[in-house]
């Protein structure tokens, strides 16, 4: 199962180090059969407003029952980013932390190199801000 999170720049660079090989995302809940759906899911990214790709989740879910803000936390390998053409994305639910409301991908673009998926991610940037001009 694909989910959505809101990330500042900050953060979605911070995530995207790649002298890691872990990475995670709490959450405050689960949407309805996240933990039993099959096979490895997608963290969908927005930032400022916009879709700008995602991470191929772990299979692993964590569940702390200690934590009683944000007992869920999402594993992924920051390694496995995969830009998407920028997308408006909706608003965001502050009682759950994340959207099943995700951006509409044609064809899932090839994987790049972390360089490649840099160049595409400005060039977006690039485009979106000369149609504001």
């Amino acid at each position: 199962m694909d989910l959505g999170v809101w990330m500042s720049r900050g953060v979605l660079e911070h995530k995207r180090e790649d002298d890691v090989a872990v990475q995670v995302w709490n959450l405050r809940r689960l949407p309805d059969g996240f933990a039993s759906a099959p096979g490895p899911g997608r963290l969908f990214v927005a930032v400022a407003g916009h879709w700008r790709g995602f991470f191929q989740l772990s299979p692993r879910l964590l569940h702390n029952v200690a934590d009683s803000v944000c007992p869920y936390t999402l594993v992924f390998d920051p390694r496995s980013w995969t830009a998407i053409p920028p997308e408006r994305a909706p608003s965001l639910d502050r009682h759950t932390g994340y959207t099943v409301d995700l951006p509409t991908i044609k064809m899932l673009p090839r994987k790049g190199t972390k360089q490649e998926n840099e160049t595409q991610e400005l060039c977006s940037l690039l485009e979106r801000e000369e149609e504001r001009e």
